[in-house]
Protein backbone atom coordinates (compact mmCIF):
# COMPACT_ATOMS: atom_id res chain seq x y z
CA UNK A 1 0.00 0.00 0.00
CA UNK A 2 1.12 3.59 -0.74
CA UNK A 3 1.51 6.16 1.68
CA UNK A 4 -1.06 8.18 0.09
CA UNK A 5 -3.71 4.99 0.82
CA UNK A 6 -3.17 5.03 4.26
CA UNK A 7 -3.59 9.01 4.72
CA UNK A 8 -7.06 8.91 3.02
CA UNK A 9 -7.96 5.82 4.94
CA UNK A 10 -6.75 7.47 7.79
CA UNK A 11 -8.25 10.57 6.62
CA UNK A 12 -12.01 8.97 5.98
CA UNK A 13 -11.89 6.99 9.62
CA UNK A 14 -11.20 10.80 11.22
CA UNK A 15 -14.34 11.93 9.81
CA UNK A 16 -16.20 9.06 10.29
CA UNK A 17 -15.00 9.18 14.07
CA UNK A 18 -16.00 12.73 14.15
CA UNK A 19 -19.67 12.43 12.71
CA UNK A 20 -20.03 9.70 15.20
CA UNK A 21 -18.89 11.67 18.03
CA UNK A 22 -21.50 14.43 17.68
CA UNK A 23 -24.46 12.63 17.89
CA UNK A 24 -22.89 11.02 20.85
CA UNK A 25 -22.28 14.47 22.71
CA UNK A 26 -25.78 15.47 21.57
CA UNK A 27 -27.27 12.32 23.09
CA UNK A 28 -24.94 13.10 26.16
CA UNK A 29 -26.39 16.19 26.28
CA UNK A 30 -29.95 15.52 25.91
CA UNK A 31 -29.88 13.03 28.29
CA UNK A 32 -28.04 14.92 31.27
CA UNK A 33 -30.75 17.79 30.23
CA UNK A 34 -33.62 15.10 31.14
CA UNK A 35 -32.07 13.83 34.25
CA UNK A 36 -31.65 17.41 35.31
CA UNK A 37 -35.97 18.43 34.16
CA UNK A 38 -36.84 14.84 36.19
CA UNK A 39 -34.38 16.29 39.11
CA UNK A 40 -36.47 19.70 39.28
CA UNK A 41 -39.87 17.92 38.95
CA UNK A 42 -39.36 15.81 41.38
CA UNK A 43 -38.03 18.59 43.68
CA UNK A 44 -40.50 20.29 42.63
CA UNK A 45 -43.10 17.22 43.09
CA UNK A 46 -41.70 16.93 47.20
CA UNK A 47 -42.09 20.81 47.82
CA UNK A 48 -45.82 20.79 46.74
CA UNK A 49 -46.64 17.48 48.91
CA UNK A 50 -44.99 19.13 51.73
CA UNK A 51 -47.06 21.88 51.47
CA UNK A 52 -50.55 20.82 50.79
CA UNK A 53 -51.46 19.29 54.29
CA UNK A 54 -50.92 22.89 54.86
CA UNK A 55 -52.45 24.37 52.63
CA UNK A 56 -55.74 21.89 52.76
CA UNK A 57 -56.19 22.38 56.92
CA UNK A 58 -55.94 25.96 56.28
CA UNK A 59 -57.77 26.76 53.53
CA UNK A 60 -60.64 24.32 53.71
CA UNK A 61 -61.73 25.47 57.04
CA UNK A 62 -61.34 29.44 56.10
CA UNK A 63 -63.75 27.99 53.34
CA UNK A 64 -66.06 26.79 55.26
CA UNK A 65 -66.34 28.86 58.40
CA UNK A 66 -66.74 32.25 56.14
CA UNK A 67 -69.40 30.44 54.08
CA UNK A 68 -71.45 29.62 57.72
CA UNK A 69 -71.10 33.47 58.65
CA UNK A 70 -72.19 34.41 55.32
CA UNK A 71 -75.24 32.17 56.00
CA UNK A 72 -76.12 33.45 59.67
CA UNK A 73 -74.87 36.88 59.42
CA UNK A 74 -76.04 37.90 55.60
CA UNK A 75 -78.70 35.82 54.76
CA UNK A 76 -80.54 34.41 58.07
CA UNK A 77 -79.58 37.27 60.62
CA UNK A 78 -79.72 39.64 57.46
CA UNK A 79 -77.50 42.59 59.30
CA UNK A 80 -77.66 44.96 56.64
CA UNK A 81 -74.34 46.45 57.39
CA UNK A 82 -72.12 43.00 56.49
CA UNK A 83 -70.97 42.49 53.38
CA UNK A 84 -72.86 39.23 52.63
CA UNK A 85 -71.58 39.16 48.70
CA UNK A 86 -68.04 40.02 49.57
CA UNK A 87 -67.58 37.13 52.55
CA UNK A 88 -69.21 34.83 49.71
CA UNK A 89 -67.37 35.53 47.37
CA UNK A 90 -64.00 35.27 50.20
CA UNK A 91 -65.22 32.08 50.58
CA UNK A 92 -65.47 30.76 47.28
CA UNK A 93 -61.84 32.56 45.99
CA UNK A 94 -60.14 30.33 48.70
CA UNK A 95 -62.13 27.22 47.79
CA UNK A 96 -60.72 28.06 44.44
CA UNK A 97 -57.33 28.76 45.75
CA UNK A 98 -56.60 25.37 47.15
CA UNK A 99 -58.25 23.78 43.90
CA UNK A 100 -55.76 26.07 41.84
CA UNK A 101 -53.56 24.17 43.84
CA UNK A 102 -54.29 21.30 43.42
CA UNK A 103 -53.97 22.24 39.59
CA UNK A 104 -50.52 23.23 40.00
CA UNK A 105 -49.75 19.65 41.29
CA UNK A 106 -51.28 17.49 38.84
CA UNK A 107 -48.90 19.13 36.67
CA UNK A 108 -45.76 17.85 38.51
CA UNK A 109 -47.78 14.21 39.19
CA UNK A 110 -50.89 12.23 38.57
CA UNK A 111 -52.95 12.34 41.89
CA UNK A 112 -55.10 9.85 42.83
CA UNK A 113 -58.74 10.06 41.53
CA UNK A 114 -59.76 10.29 45.24
CA UNK A 115 -57.50 12.44 46.94
CA UNK A 116 -60.15 14.81 47.65
CA UNK A 117 -62.41 11.98 49.50
CA UNK A 118 -59.15 10.96 51.91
Amino acid sequence: MSRSMIDTRAARAARRSRRLARPLALRLLLGVCFVALQLLRITCCALLVLIEPVLRATLVPIAYLSFLVTLIFGFLIGDPRFPRWGMLGFSVGTLMLYWLFLGLMSLFMTLPPDHDCR
